[in-house]
């Protein structure tokens, strides 16, 4: 094998290696960016469900606790 020969297979292997790798690289990052941006989301959107949810019960518990004794102390 000679120099020349040398050479150009392993210059057209490192091409060929990193457009290989780099497309790979790329494909992993799009896979994996996309896989913990739909489980981010979800977390994120049944945790602001739990606490809006919450939030709200107890508002509404609160709001309605009150109008309740009103009303009773209105009738006395």
């Amino acid at each position: 094998m000679t120099v020349e020969k040398m050479l150009k297979e392993s210059v057209v292997g490192s091409v060929v290696g990193s457009v290989v790798g780099s497309v790979t690289n790329s494909v992993n990052d799009s896979v994996w960016d996309s896989a913990w941006r739909s489980v981010a989301g979800s977390v994120q959107r049944s945790v602001v469900d739990s606490v809006w949810g919450s939030v709200y019960d107890s508002v509404h518990i609160s709001i309605c606790n009150s109008v309740n004794i009103a009303i009773k102390e209105y009738e006395y």
